[in-house]
């Protein structure tokens, strides 16, 4: 869509980062996966790539442009092509993931995908994305912090909270207008605040009542039954927890405002988290 609409100049001054999910550290397997055709596969998404750092270097731009690739059990020998890929791109960052499954969206009970091993991810996965590093140097970015509870928490995958504060930061507004609770929830209407079409976002997000009454279901009825592990708000949801039960340790409150100073100067973008 970059090239067919000539969209490079209106990206780079107008957005503060973009980035594009990739998937695949080969042409065969990025246009399998994505099904394309001669206007838009992998050779078209790579030139427009490189035509976006060219006009935000011309520019002379502040904008962040990363990459993406969310790692499976289809796609994980080509972490390394990956990185290879953009290894000599000046690209600002390449971002590794595992992939999480959505048990909201999942079949029936009978086909149901399950959250892939730990084994996967401890002897597989690791080494892979330590190359990876070693490849990209500054330019590697990762999503540790899940890695790490689908690898050391296999029956809770770090979800140690009783409640989902996160959510509350992060809501989700789904095509149909609906403002869900979170993104993972979208299309569910029992976890709609309201619709746009028929209220405004502030009168949504402002009426408390109905807001406690899905977050009640969600915390203590069905106890994150229905959620998916390592959920979008799952991160912030151990934190916020976190502060929640350490208000009064005035310890706990002046070492977090330190870390959180550390980690501000460090991200490359607070949309990271």
């Amino acid at each position: 869509m970059m090239k067919r609409f000539d969209l490079f100049d209106t990206i780079v001054e107008s957005l503060e980062w973009i980035r594009v999910s990739i998937d695949a550290g080969t042409k065969k397997s990025y246009d399998d996966l994505r099904v394309t055709n001669s206007s838009n596969n992998f050779d078209v998404v790579i030139s427009n790539i490189k035509k976006l750092i060219e006009r935000k270097k011309e520019l002379k731009s502040n904008i962040i442009i990363g990459v993406g690739f969310v790692v499976t059990q289809d796609n994980y020998n080509e972490v390394i092509d990956f990185a290879n890929l953009f290894k000599d791109i000046d690209i600002d960052y390449c971002q590794f993931k595992p992939e999480i499954i959505q048990i909201e969206r999942n079949g029936t009970q009978d086909d149901k995908k399950q959250q892939i091993s730990s084994e996967f991810w401890a002897y597989k996965i690791i080494d892979l994305l330590n190359e990876a590093s070693q490849i990209l140097g500054k330019k590697f970015e990762s999503n540790a912090y899940k890695i790490e509870d689908l690898i050391v928490d296999q029956d809770n995958y770090g979800r140690g909270y009783k409640e989902c504060i996160g959510s509350q930061f992060q809501p989700c507004i789904g095509a149909d207008g609906h403002v869900y609770v979170c993104t993972n929830h979208r299309g569910h209407k029992k976890y709609s605040y309201g619709n746009l079409y028929e209220e405004s976002f502030k009168k949504i997000w402002g009426n408390i009542k109905k807001k406690q009454k899905i977050m009640n279901l969600i915390n203590k009825k069905e106890k994150f039954c229905n959620c998916t592990q390592l959920c979008k708000p799952h991160e912030s949801n151990k934190m916020l927890w976190s502060i929640k039960n350490n208000l009064k340790n005035k310890e706990a409150i002046k070492d977090l405002k330190k870390k959180s100073k550390e980690i501000g100067s460090s991200l490359v973008h607070k949309n990271f988290i």
